[in-house]
């Protein structure tokens, strides 16, 4: 989910989000911890990473912590707000639990557009930013 035309893939997206989580939290992210966070193998990651870093997203070289760069720092940004956005429908709203809102939330932010976002955040009497 972001502003750029060029959509990346939803894994692509999630290794995103997951990043954008770990270096708020930790200032930087490492392989093991987004494998952890993610429930998937180490080389996985490493394969994400060399794609990530190839679209200009994150800084990674084999063995040093991630960093998001400043168009990588946007997209994770535009994709985590949407998902707490979508979050905040999906239980305030629509009623779901709080798991399955978090699922659903993940799904959705992954097809809705910007837009169609902006439009569920507006509906709510809320920014993005806000969620």
């Amino acid at each position: 989910m972001s502003d750029t035309p060029n959509k990346l893939s939803r894994s692509a997206e999630d290794y995103l989000e997951t990043i954008g989580h770990l270096c708020h939290k930790n200032g930087c992210a490492q392989v093991s911890d987004i494998a952890e966070m993610m429930g998937v193998k180490k080389p996985s990651v490493t394969a994400a990473m060399r794609r990530l870093a190839g679209l200009g997203m994150i800084e990674y070289r084999q063995y040093s912590p991630i960093q998001l760069t400043e168009k990588g720092a946007r997209y994770a940004e535009g994709v985590i707000s949407a998902h707490r956005m979508l979050y905040r429908f999906m239980t305030e709203v629509a009623g779901l639990q709080p798991e399955r809102a978090g699922e659903a939330a993940c799904m959705l932010e992954h097809v809705l557009t910007k837009e169609e976002i902006d439009g569920i955040a507006n509906r709510m009497g809320a920014s993005r930013s806000e969620s």
